[in-house]
């Protein structure tokens, strides 16, 4: 129901849709024993506009639930036209994270400065700093340096989380409210 307010509150696992890369799957364990129902949209070697299929598609379906997370760009950077327009896509009434990039491609630096840019134009969407998150604890990397390893999944879970919780506070005004939830959502990830 439009006529209604968005629900802007920190969302849990069945509230949200996941779409994303290799980098989602190799998190899938992180994700789903932190957000118990997630809706995963994932496969290796996706770009953006793989991604941007994969969001039409499941919005013609109606299961694209209130919150969303995007995670695409490790294969083949991000072109900021095509976040925009799956962003916009979207709509203004859905919770987004936009999850940044690690790695040792040369286009990581540019293609986290313009997923920055485009989203600080969307009020509903923040980026959760993957980043900054694995770059501290590079130990928890595969080999290959790149995907996280089975705590390493944990982590990206926990920087999606962080991201929704900041998200919900920035749009409720109510602080409170979301860190209350993060914490019952993991309080059996201990």
């Amino acid at each position: 129901d439009d006529a209604a307010p968005p629900d802007f509150s920190v969302p849990t696992g069945k509230e949200l849709t996941v779409f994303g890369d290799s980098i989602v799957v190799t998190s899938t364990d992180g994700l789903t024993a932190t957000f118990p129902g997630v809706m995963l949209d994932a496969r290796s070697n996706r770009r953006w506009g793989d991604g941007e299929t994969a969001v039409r598609d499941r919005l013609r379906e109606g299961t694209v639930r209130r919150a969303v997370v995007l995670d695409f760009g490790t294969n083949a950077g991000v072109e900021a036209e095509q976040v925009q327009r799956v962003l916009e896509t979207l709509g203004p009434r859905r919770m987004v994270v936009v999850v940044n990039l690690y790695g040792g491609s040369y286009w990581v630096p540019e293609a986290n400065e313009t997923l920055a840019e485009v989203v600080a134009q969307h009020p509903n969407a923040i980026v959760a700093d993957w980043h900054s998150a694995i770059s501290a604890r590079p130990e928890l990397l595969q080999a290959d340096r790149i995907h996280p390893d089975l705590e390493g999944a944990y982590l990206y879970a926990e920087v999606v989380a962080d991201a929704l919780a900041e998200l919900s506070a920035r749009l409720t005004g109510d602080a409170t409210r979301g860190d209350a939830a993060l914490v019952r959502g993991r309080s059996g990830n201990g």
